[in-house]
């Protein structure tokens, strides 16, 4: 059985962890292949948004602690989390479609690292995210301290990540950590619901703005505004920004078709 299953809905990629009986932790097969589907929906043209969800109760339990054997040096088992997760986080946010996190159940350890690394989130009250790390004494890894520090800011990221306890859907709702809160049974539907009306938008221009604001989390706003100038001149050469302007003229709904 495929650790990480794939399949394509009205222009949405719909990728699913598929280890529910460990609650989706995370292992090399479950990673290899999140980073193929990943770079199979960056390269289809027919795919338009994304959609990741765990099968079964969670949505991912962080890391399979199998794979961090005591065996291993301190020394391999850091370099076992660069070569592994690094790549990994690099793909989501270099990727120029919108994924949305449908996050059923806990997103724990690297599980809330793969939740937050996604654009947009879905949850239901039961839903969390849970920095259970320093539980077993551990910090962050796969980039989570990074990703929830920008969603919070330093001091509720520090909050969250020191007190080994889950964040559940409406707290999070409440401080940033996600972007809509729906019924528990309704947070695949609506996460995919939301991909679809995505995947009608110019979605050139989606991953345009999607750097914009990464870039500008790390430069001043002169450099930010010459950067944007640059994407515009990208925007100004699709066929989305034609037919948008047309649309504009003729007072109807654009049709885009994301080239």
């Amino acid at each position: 059985m495929s650790s990480v299953l794939y399949e394509i809905k009205n222009s949405v990629a719909i990728i699913t962890l598929n280890r529910p009986q460990k609650y989706n932790a995370v292992d090399d097969s479950l990673t290899n292949l999140l980073t193929i589907s990943l770079s199979k929906a960056k390269k289809d043209n027919k795919v338009r948004a994304i959609v990741i969800t765990g099968a079964g109760n969670g949505f991912c339990a962080g890391a399979d602690m199998s794979y961090f054997s005591s065996e291993l040096s301190p020394e391999k088992r850091g370099d076992y989390i660069i070569n592994t997760y690094q790549p990994l986080i690099n793909t989501f946010k270099q990727l120029s479609k919108p994924i949305i996190g449908a996050i059923n159940g806990s997103a724990a350890g690297v599980g809330a690292s793969l939740a937050l690394a996604c654009d947009f989130r879905v949850m239901g009250p039961k839903s969390s995210i849970y920095f259970a790390f320093i539980n077993i004494g551990l910090g962050p890894d796969g980039g989570g301290s990074w990703l929830l520090s920008r969603l919070v800011g330093y001091s509720k990221a520090l909050e969250i990540a020191i007190s080994g306890e889950k964040v559940f859907g409406e707290e999070c709702h409440k401080i940033g950590l996600t972007n809509k809160l729906v019924e528990d049974n309704c947070v695949l539907s609506t996460a995919i619901e939301w991909a679809e009306k995505l995947s009608k938008k110019p979605t050139l221009t989606i991953g345009l703005t999607k750097e914009d604001i990464i870039f500008s989390e790390k430069n001043t706003l002169n450099d930010t505004i010459a950067f944007e100038a640059g994407q515009q001149i990208k925007a100004f050469k699709t066929e989305d920004h034609k037919e948008g302007v047309r649309a504009f003229i003729e007072k109807r709904i654009p049709n885009f078709k994301g080239k």
